[in-house]
């Protein structure tokens, strides 16, 4: 497992590489989860790195800082450029562990996702040589083991974080990016949420819910209700 450090405007680091193989483990003083199109991404505060090494300078010792780890649930790529300057993409499949890892997270997201709060974890990841004569239930098992998850205050210190954006292919062959449908819905709620004047809606609703209430709001302006839904509309094509 390789350690990427920030690039460009991003503040956090990265960890890439095949979580099957080795044992590795992180641990995050303050962290939050974010939900991508097949994956969980914990990022926040690195207090400790095990089993990881620095992808230049492997040499040196990893330092406390900024970084953003991937629980894959499902097949994912890894693109890299090669030395002709193209960009290719290598497959993988999650280690058993990430994979119940990944399930349980989606199981428990109020958990791991708590509204306004983050969270403090430690994880290891067992290789998947290790777990090779246990059942899928009893990899499910050693998440209590190899996993210690609590809910703690937001210290306002972590810098945003943007998740990295998934790269597809159009009709004819050319590269292009964009964004996941859990993405596109989140951004859909954050922005109505922003917009409705009822202070009530500052929890958690559903889509339904502040859609509902911004059409009651402006009942009384359909021009205002087609040119807003219009605008989100293009926001997220």
């Amino acid at each position: 497992m390789k350690y990427l450090s920030p690039y460009k405007d991003d503040p956090y680091g990265k960890l890439k590489g095949d979580k099957s193989e080795s044992f590795i483990g992180v641990t995050f003083s303050e962290a939050i989860v974010h939900k991508t199109d097949g994956a969980y991404i914990i990022a926040g505060h690195v207090t400790e790195y095990r089993g990881v090494t620095r992808s230049y300078k492997p040499e040196e010792a990893l330092e406390p800082g900024l970084c953003a780890v991937p629980i894959y649930g499902k097949e994912y790529e890894v693109r890299k450029k090669g030395s002709d300057g193209n960009w290719t993409s290598d497959k993988f499949q999650p280690s058993r562990f990430e994979k119940a890892l990944y399930e349980e997270i989606a199981a428990n997201e109020d958990d791991w996702m708590p509204h306004n709060s983050a969270i403090k974890v430690k994880i290891t990841f067992p290789n998947d040589i290790s777990l090779e004569n246990d059942s899928d239930d009893e990899v499910k098992a050693q998440i209590a083991k190899w996993v210690q998850n609590e809910q703690i205050d937001l210290s306002g210190k972590l810098p945003e974080y943007k998740a990295p954006v998934p790269y597809s292919k159009n009709k004819g062959g050319n590269g292009y990016r964009g964004i996941s449908p859990d993405e596109k819905i989140a951004f859909l709620k954050k922005q109505i949420q922003a917009d409705i004047k009822d202070p009530a809606y500052d929890k958690e609703e559903s889509l339904a819910e502040l859609t509902n209430q911004m059409l009651r709001e402006h009942a009384d302006s359909p021009n205002f209700i087609e040119i807003y839904f219009d605008m989100l509309i293009s926001c997220v094509r």
